[in-house]
């Protein structure tokens, strides 16, 4: 799978988008690793989804984690997650990250990706970031699409990004 960059050049005006009734967003408590494992291990034939990745991503630090990373669930069922992680300190200190977005494919179609993302933005801004950056696949057009919406932009960075966002457009049916 082919990897692409979107950015939100600011965190104005953030698409309202409020959860269904009975669902509910709540940060990552002690133990959600293994939902998150639950949530993220079907989508990779791989195998390379592990505590050991999870660590890697997002280290030991509990506190971090309460912050910064989120689970959609409707009464004790966990259904999906997106953190609001912090950015690039390279690229720029002010610019943060919405990082590992999933929903299970079973809830997906329900109106509940547009909330999840609404939520994270604005949690990014609550913690001080004024944009953000998120990388996907170039064959995820639903998500793609959700992102467009939302305000993301294609990261272009030289000829073979521009052939990848072409082609992303064509599948989408969008000019570009």
């Amino acid at each position: 799978m082919t990897e692409i960059s979107m950015l939100r050049d600011n965190l104005e005006n953030i698409p309202v988008h409020e959860l269904p009734v009975g669902y509910t967003m709540r940060p990552y408590r002690t133990g959600d690793i293994q939902h998150w494992l639950d949530l993220h291990v079907p989508l990779f034939e791989d195998g390379d989804i592990d505590e050991e990745l999870f660590r890697r991503d997002y280290g030991h630090d509990e506190t971090v984690l309460s912050e910064r990373m989120f689970f959609m669930q409707y009464g004790d069922i966990v259904m999906g997650s997106i953190s609001a992680w912090f950015g690039d300190e390279k690229r720029d200190v002010d610019l943060g990250r919405i990082h590992w977005v999933v929903l299970q494919d079973k809830y997906q179609g329900r109106g509940l990706s547009k909330p999840l993302l609404a939520f994270a933005l604005n949690k990014l801004k609550q913690l001080g970031h004024t944009k953000a950056y998120l990388t996907t696949h170039a064959d995820l057009i639903p998500a793609i699409n959700l992102y467009l919406q939302f305000g993301f932009e294609p990261e272009i960075h030289g000829e073979e990004d521009k052939q990848i966002w072409e082609s992303v457009f064509e599948s989408l049916n969008k000019p570009r």
